[in-house]
């Protein structure tokens, strides 16, 4: 098999495996809270503004959320609409039975980061989301690892909490679109259906006091099948060009 194939072989091999969001912070700071079903309160660097409201103090829980201006508990065990839309404010990349770690980063100014790695309780598996917050208002989530919740629905989304009217789910992979006067928008995702790995969600606060919302692509990964192929088809390019050298050698001769 020549370079040229194994260095292409070694890409796709590459592709197949965890797909990482294309703004993702790998330096996740300081460890704040951890275990399963823990909260831990702190401070941010700046104020942050969620919905035309300025907060300076959060709760993060290892479930995969941080609440704003109050608190929201643990929110074991599945992401909640009633909850969602009826707590305190809450920022949530990814809200399931998370057992692991939380992380904050805060050592560019004007961004804090918080970081969520661990595995699904009773289930296992490897996650990283993350929810990067920007003092001009502007929020990233973003995933590293290809596991997706096998016994558990996730919410993903921002809401002012408080009560406020429910806008209906969103499917977040869309867009952009304006949130409008909604106060809150968010997508559901069934067990085994999580589809945001390897993308970026992006909130960009509008002039309606609501957000911009626009996702980036998924990196695709290859289906056993396609994949198959495709290893079938190096091989069978292989064998081509060796071929090709042994003729050009006789006919040298």
């Amino acid at each position: 098999m020549g370079a040229a194939v194994l260095a292409s072989a070694a890409l796709l091999a590459g592709s197949a495996s965890a797909a990482t969001s294309p703004v993702f912070e790998t330096n996740y700071g300081a460890a704040i809270v951890g275990g399963d079903d823990q909260t831990a309160d702190g401070s941010l660097p700046f104020a942050f503004t969620l919905f035309g409201q300025s907060y300076t103090g959060f709760q993060m829980s290892t479930n995969g959320f941080v609440s704003l201006g109050g608190s929201n508990g643990t929110g074991c065990c599945s992401g909640d609409v009633g909850a969602f839309l009826g707590g305190a404010a809450r920022i949530a990349p990814e809200w399931f039975d998370i057992v692991g770690t939380g992380y904050l980063n805060t050592e560019v100014a004007d961004r804090a980061v918080f970081t969520w790695v661990g595995g699904e309780y009773s289930v296992g598996g490897s996650y990283a989301a993350q929810a990067q917050l920007f003092a001009d208002g502007r929020i990233i989530f973003g995933y590293s690892g290809d596991s997706i919740p096998a016994a558990h629905t996730v919410l993903t989304g921002i809401s002012a909490g408080g009560g406020v009217a429910d806008p209906g789910e969103t499917e977040l992979t869309g867009g952009p679109y304006s949130t409008g006067s909604a106060r809150a928008v968010y997508d559901l995702a069934a067990a085994n259906s999580f589809d945001l790995n390897g993308a970026n969600v992006y909130f960009t606060p509008d002039a309606q006091g609501g957000y911009t919302v626009s996702t980036t692509a998924v990196a695709g990964v290859p289906e056993p099948a396609t994949w198959a192929m495709m290893l079938a088809g190096f091989f069978g390019a292989g064998s081509i060009l060796r071929a090709n050298r042994s003729r050009r050698a006789v006919q040298a001769a």
